[in-house]
C-alpha cells in the first residue's frame, strides 16, 4: 500500500528469557529500540532477573529500570516522558510473553 508518510516506531522492546528448572532465571536479555540513537540493552534490568523466580511484579520492576536507561527524544510523534512510560509498559509485556512461551514449551 502506498503511504504519504513514514511509519516510525515510538518505542520498541524485545525480551529473551532462559530458565533452568527450579533454579530461576539463568539468562535474560532486554533490548530497547527507537528510544536512543541505536538499539540498546537494559543491562540493569537483565541483571535484576538473574537467579530469581520470575513474577509479574519482578517484570514491572524490570520495566522501571529499563525506562531509566533509555534516552528518547521529544518530537512531533511523542514526548520523552511518553516514550519512557511506553518502555516501562512494553518491557513488562515482552517479559510476560517470553515467560508464557517458556511455560508452553515454545521458543526460549
Amino acid at each position: 500500500m502506498r503511504r504519504a508518510a513514514v511509519d516510525l516506531a515510538l518505542a520498541g522492546v524485545a525480551a529473551y528469557l532462559f530458565c533452568d528448572n527450579g533454579k530461576g532465571c539463568t539468562d535474560a536479555k532486554i533490548v530497547l529500540g527507537a528510544v536512543a540513537p541505536t538499539p540498546i540493552r537494559a543491562a540493569a534490568a537483565e541483571k535484576l532477573l538473574l537467579g530469581k523466580v520470575l513474577t509479574e511484579e519482578l517484570f514491572a520492576e524490570a520495566g522501571k529500570l529499563s525506562a531509566t536507561v533509555c534516552t528518547p527524544i521529544t518530537d512531533v510523534r511523542a514526548t520523552q516522558e511518553y516514550r519512557q512510560t511506553m518502555v516501562e509498559v512494553l518491557t513488562k509485556r515482552a517479559l510476560l510473553q517470553a515467560l508464557n512461551r517458556l511455560n508452553q514449551g515454545g521458543i526460549q
